[in-house]
């Protein structure tokens, strides 16, 4: 449908990667990955550079930390970039560092995608380490709290005490989501099984609470009062398309139908959602739309097309294409994101998660899914 025009956009977003110095982890990264999978093209000087952050970063993010740059460092060898030898070196130090952050972790209680045992597990996944995986699984099984016959997770980032945490970015969903992925890699699969069943059965009480409304569920929960932080947006990070994801994930593990039928009930009734009601960001006064895939329109776009891919739904394909036309719009006039909202100031940047090789990578899946084969299992998105 776009075909044309997204072969243009994505040549234009190659070269604004190319053209980007990286002079922080955030920008190198989403530099390094689309131009891995673009055309399998990544600089030896920028891997040096990268490798330099990492060595420097007083922080060990799975979003722009050290982490994050050892993951993509095993994504490289993967494709043959880098040798058995690099990454042994690479590696050697660095897996001890990491297995330590896995116990500060779990003594912080902190399950967290990009700063807690989920990032850490998805990297020990990657590369096939088993044995620190268990851990991480039993540590989130340890931190589990129990009401009847469901699960859920205090959050103890926060300030607030009891609260629960309902965003694909930092919450429940995330945990479900890499509990899947640890299943079907064969790892702990009954104390998996056992988790995700406990967790879906928590959002399943809250979906019959809420299931007319336009948005079901919150972005956050109280356990202790009840009170609940309404999500009325759509998003990755935050919001119905988040945990309808983790519940076709829970599906794959359990088999179970009513949950592919909450799934796809909840897809289809956000489908009808615009722009004008979506909560993503827009600026009068610059003429923006926030396109990034974390909280914008490509990200939406993205979560729907997945969507489609395995329902087949019409209202799923119309959906995306809003989505996909809104993204493509905003190219046209240049990719800016959201960078002070309170001031109303728009940036460009080459960012993944927020910024323009993130955009790219999403119009690579939507026009050649065989290149962006599983780009986006970072983000817990790999649902087909």
């Amino acid at each position: 449908m776009y075909k044309d025009k997204i072969d243009f956009f994505l040549t234009q977003i190659s070269e604004k990667c190319n053209e980007d110095k990286g002079e922080n982890i955030t920008f190198s990264l989403g530099n390094g990955y689309y131009s891995l999978f673009y055309n399998n093209d990544v600089e030896i000087e920028k891997i040096e550079d990268l490798i330099d952050m990492a060595s420097e970063a007083s922080y060990s993010s799975f979003a722009t930390g050290s982490l994050a740059i050892i993951y993509f460092m095993r994504l490289l060898h993967n494709s043959n970039i880098i040798t058995d030898e690099d990454i042994e070196s690479i590696e050697e130090d660095s897996i001890e560092f990491f297995l330590e952050l896995l116990s500060t972790a779990a003594d912080k209680k902190e399950y967290d995608l990009f700063t807690g045992l989920i990032g850490l597990g998805i990297y020990f996944l990657e590369i096939q380490k088993m044995d620190a995986v268990a851990k991480i699984i039993s540590h989130i099984d340890h931190l589990k709290h129990e009401r009847n016959q469901s699960f859920f997770w205090i959050d103890h980032i926060v300030k607030e005490d009891n609260i629960i945490d309902l965003g694909l970015a930092h919450g429940q969903p995330s945990i479900i989501s890499f509990l899947a992925e640890c299943y079907h890699q064969g790892c702990e699969k009954e104390t998996c099984a056992k988790l995700i069943r406990g967790s879906v059965n928590f959002l399943k009480e809250l979906y019959e609470e809420n299931k007319d409304a336009q948005f079901i569920f919150p972005s956050k929960l109280n356990i202790a009062t009840g009170e609940k932080q309404l999500s009325e947006r759509l998003a990755w990070c935050y919001g119905d398309l988040g945990v309808a994801i983790s519940i076709w994930k829970a599906y794959t593990v359990l088999q179970d139908e009513e949950l592919k039928t909450m799934c796809h009930s909840m897809i289809l009734n956000v489908s009808k959602v615009k722009a004008d009601r979506s909560g993503v960001f827009y600026s009068q006064k610059n003429e923006c739309i926030d396109t990034g895939i974390c909280h914008g329109t490509s990200g939406i776009s993205h979560i729907f097309n997945k969507f489609y891919r395995i329902f087949q739904n019409k209202e799923l394909k119309e959906a995306h294409d809003y989505w996909m036309s809104l993204t493509l719009q905003q190219l046209d006039k240049g990719a800016k994101f959201p960078f002070d909202l309170k001031n109303d100031e728009w940036v460009e940047h080459t960012g993944l998660l927020e910024g323009i090789s993130g955009v790219g990578m999403v119009l690579l899946d939507y026009q050649y899914p065989d290149k962006a084969k599983d780009w986006d299992k970072i983000y817990l998105m790999n649902i087909g």
